[in-house]
């Protein structure tokens, strides 16, 4: 509920326990008037964090906030569209009637918002991922002519990415024509380059972490502009 510390309201944010840039992303993005609060889960069974996610709502409830994240792509393994219905069906009936905002819909919603029809896609570490992301964005009706990965080993080592390692990788996807260039794996913080990365491929710029937290705030009906963060944060309200 909105307080002292977040007179327009607070948002319950879900990360992993395993990640160092989300929390700061998000800082960044705040809008004055919202209070975020951090939640975090073990996301060491990557393959499992849907039900991660869902174990950690309960706990999030008890800073009764008028909004929650889920901050994973959970697209980058092998994930299709009937799982996420699931998933957000089961996250509803966890969140007891609060909103929400799951990371894999923010990403779908933005592209649609921004008019992408043909995409790349980036993900920080091995090729299944980004090619689990390429089926699960085709699959709504995309085009997908390249995904990409940086082929990052160990989870803990995300965090070490350089920007050069990240204007190469989307360099590597930004061909045959795509329109956004679009990049899962919130562990890979580049929402304070995305603007750079726009001005460079001369495209929007579509970042998991920022398109959740841009998604959330429209939903709580948070409709100012967020300078700094690319065309996304820029835009008032969402397409569906």
């Amino acid at each position: 509920m909105p307080d002292r510390f977040g007179p327009r309201g607070t948002v319950a944010i879900i990360i992993p326990l395993q990640n160092a840039n989300m929390q700061p992303e998000y800082a960044s993005m705040q809008p004055d008037g919202i209070n975020n609060q951090i939640y975090r889960f073990d996301i060491s069974a990557h393959d499992d964090a849907s039900a991660a996610i869902l174990g950690a709502v309960p706990g999030c409830l008890l800073c009764w906030p008028d909004m929650i994240i889920a901050g994973v792509s959970l697209e980058m393994h092998a994930w299709s569209h009937q799982q996420q219905a699931d998933f957000r069906a089961a996250f509803a009936i966890q969140a007891q009637g609060t909103p929400f905002a799951l990371a894999t819909d923010a990403t779908e919603t933005a592209l649609r918002t921004l008019g992408a029809r043909r995409i790349g896609i980036l993900a920080p570490m091995s090729a299944v991922n980004s090619e689990s992301a390429q089926a699960y964005y085709e699959a709504a009706g995309f085009e997908v002519p390249r995904s990409a990965s940086l082929e990052i080993k160990k989870s803990e080592d995300i965090i070490k990415v350089t920007v050069e390692q990240i204007q190469s990788g989307f360099a590597q996807i930004d061909q045959d024509g795509i329109d956004t260039l679009l990049h899962v794996g919130g562990a890979l913080g580049i929402v304070g380059m995305i603007e750079e990365l726009e001005a460079r491929f001369a495209k929007p710029v579509v970042s998991v972490n920022a398109a959740a937290y841009w998604y959330a705030l429209r939903k709580l009906g948070i409709n100012d502009p967020i300078p700094g963060f690319g065309q996304l944060l820029m835009e008032p309200s969402v397409m569906d």
